[in-house]
């Protein structure tokens, strides 16, 4: 695992920062060097965003994409490890742990990709490939997508089977939540706190109608998916969920404000229609709204991710579920609580499925992320083996 860990390294050691888009571009040239290197064929897509695309063709009649993403959340920092303070894009390996933003999430899922490409070139198997490797790499995908949406919609590059490598490595994804994040407004009279008898303070109806939003959360959690939920859950079947995430309201003490709004994210369960499930959220607030006397708006933010899922007894399910077993001796299969890439795919009739080196202690998303090096590994033989049954 030298060569792979040297290109986990170099890349974490770029903060690709998805609020600012840092370095983008030079992570997308890094990355397309490598492929190139080993042989495959590169462009970069998008206007809006790089995103690096490679193909290695093997004389197979489909092609298989191979998914994942550049881009990081904010790293913060510096971070403290065994009290020591640590560069969140200075790499370190610790006892077979590399810490760093993105080590896991996702840069962790380009090095397994590049890894297992490499074997498969070096080895001179490609004849042997039942599928052309399509691999795309793309930036954007913790704040929305707009790389993978320039690949998928913009360019119509989606192969013929799909793998998101960005989820969990204990099982095998066929499914994953949508997602729908809004804001939820309560108007009312602002002016002088000095003089609140001229206000309707708007901060008191939100609290009110956060209280009642707890039963739609409750009434959410009874949406049940066909599909199992990851290993751990509290509920055997991926539920719906309803989360109140943020609040905002005024500006000075001493001011009442007109408006007070709340910040929502609810996840889809897999075959649910989003549009229904939107639709129960819009009734339950004008009900409440006309319980509680309040003037009550909502408005969605960024484009509803839908969710999506596979067929369990899908000949693609059962090829990843056989690579898997091959490559990291369990067969688990489980559908995501949190949304990804795969709904461009699977809405496009492409087989698609997830895995990636991410457990969840790796604190993604958080202080200290780390990859376990065994992960990166195992990914990387789930990939050889789904192309070439027996590895390279």
């Amino acid at each position: 695992m030298e060569w792979e860990v040297e290109v986990l390294k170099r890349l974490v050691a770029l903060d690709t920062d998805a609020t600012e888009r840092k370095n983008y571009s030079e992570a997308a040239e890094l990355v397309a060097g490598y492929f190139r290197e080993i042989g495959l064929s590169v462009e970069i897509v998008g206007e809006e965003v790089p995103n690096v695309v490679a193909r290695l063709d093997a004389g197979a009649e489909r092609d298989l994409a191979l998914v994942s993403h550049y881009d990081v959340v904010p790293a913060g920092g510096p971070w403290v490890l065994d009290g020591r303070e640590i560069d969140p894009f200075e790499p370190l390996l610790v006892n077979g742990r590399l810490y760093g933003r993105g080590a896991a999430d996702d840069k962790s899922a380009i090095a397994a990709t590049l890894g297992a490409l490499r074997r498969i070139v070096e080895s001179g198997r490609e004849g042997e490939l039942r599928y052309n490797p399509l691999a795309i790499v793309v930036g954007d995908e913790e704040v929305g997508g707009a790389g993978i949406r320039e690949v998928v919609e913009g360019a119509g590059i989606t192969g013929d089977a799909a793998v998101i490598l960005d989820a969990a490595i204990e099982h095998l994804s066929v499914g994953a939540s949508g997602v729908a994040d809004g804001w939820i407004t309560v108007r009312g009279k602002g002016g002088h706190a000095g003089y609140p008898h001229k206000t309707r303070n708007p901060i008191y109806g939100l609290v009110r109608l956060i209280c009642e939003l707890e039963s739609f959360s409750r009434h959410r959690a009874t949406r049940l998916s066909d599909l199992p939920s990851p290993p751990d859950s509290p509920v055997e079947r991926v539920w719906g969920r309803f989360t109140v995430t943020m609040l905002r309201a005024g500006e000075k003490h001493n001011a009442v404000p007109s408006e007070a709004r709340l910040g929502f994210d609810m996840r889809i369960v897999p075959g649910e229609d989003p549009e229904r499930a939107l639709e129960e959220l819009r009734s339950f607030l004008a009900d409440a709204a006309a319980r509680l006397s309040l003037e009550v708006s909502m408005k969605l933010v960024g484009e509803v991710n839908t969710g999506w899922m596979t067929p369990p007894d899908h000949p693609f399910v059962r090829e990843a579920l056989d690579a898997m077993e091959r490559a990291l001796g369990t067969r688990k299969m489980a559908a995501e609580l949190g949304g990804n890439d795969g709904y461009l795919f699977a809405s496009r009739g492409v087989p698609t499925v997830a895995i990636g080196a991410i457990r969840v202690d790796n604190n993604i998303h958080a202080p200290l992320e780390f990859v376990y090096l065994e992960d990166v590994a195992a990914l990387e033989r789930f990939i050889t083996e789904l192309l070439v049954p027996g590895g390279a």
